[in-house]
């Protein structure tokens, strides 16, 4: 029974987003073109891009994977789809928070997938070598997943709001900052040779923790939302 909907869960939101596939590359074309306008400003130095091109990657990765999930809840609010999970819990003993948890996974799979799909591209526009585009990848990886899930608990905070998709933004973006520093710094030092374990290892204990807290935070925000 709890595979079931689980699964149920979970496929409804990859059928959702196979009906609108232009929505999946919209998010990866925005990582694109805001990636791309930084050398065109810049003087075509290589070093000056390898120098610039964790930070930039990094931003735009972020931005790119938050404006595809800041309305993450606000549609299963208006069309009732957050009541059936409340009932299926209600009826099964399910905990809620295990169902958030698999539409938190489901969205990180939609939201970065095709924006670490382009990644590689566009490291190579910015001429970083083999070991630093693999921490870059590592790094983008653990560093989206806590994004949609910090995402996914100011989502449900504020699904129930006029304006909720802005006003995610701006409580996840400086939440955030940490993942960026220490994305960027790993990518920084693998470009200069140096040692990147401490930063992805910081990464990691992020992710850890907000896979613990972030389903029963935004279970907790959904809930609210429900029965008000």
């Amino acid at each position: 029974m709890t595979g079931a909907v689980l699964r149920a869960i979970f496929l409804r939101e990859w059928a959702q987003a196979l009906r609108q596939p232009a929505d999946l590359a919209w998010h990866a074309l925005f990582f694109v073109v805001v990636s791309s306008l930084f050398p065109l400003s810049l003087k075509p130095d290589a070093d000056t891009l390898r120098l610039l091109a964790p930070g930039v990657l990094w931003v735009g990765a972020l931005l790119a994977v938050l404006l595809a999930s800041a309305r993450m809840f606000q549609d299963d609010l208006r069309s009732g789809w957050v009541d059936q999970w409340v009932l299926t819990c209600a009826a099964t003993g399910l905990p809620l928070a295990l169902l958030v948890a698999t539409r938190l996974a489901a969205q990180w799979l939609l939201a970065a997938l095709p924006v670490l799909a382009v990644a590689p591209l566009l490291a190579l526009q910015f001429g970083l070598a083999a070991w630093a585009l693999a921490v870059l990848m590592a790094s983008l990886a653990l560093g989206t997943a806590v994004l949609v899930l910090v995402t996914g608990v100011a989502a449900a905070l504020a699904g129930g709001l006029r304006g909720a998709a802005l006003l995610v933004m701006l409580i996840v973006l400086p939440l955030v900052a940490p993942v960026i520093i220490f994305g960027a710094m790993a990518v920084h030092h693998a470009v200069r040779g140096q040692a990147v374990g401490a930063e992805l290892a910081l990464l990691g204990a992020m992710l850890a923790v907000a896979l613990v807290a972030c389903p029963l935070l935004a279970a907790v925000g959904l809930r609210a939302a429900v029965e008000s």
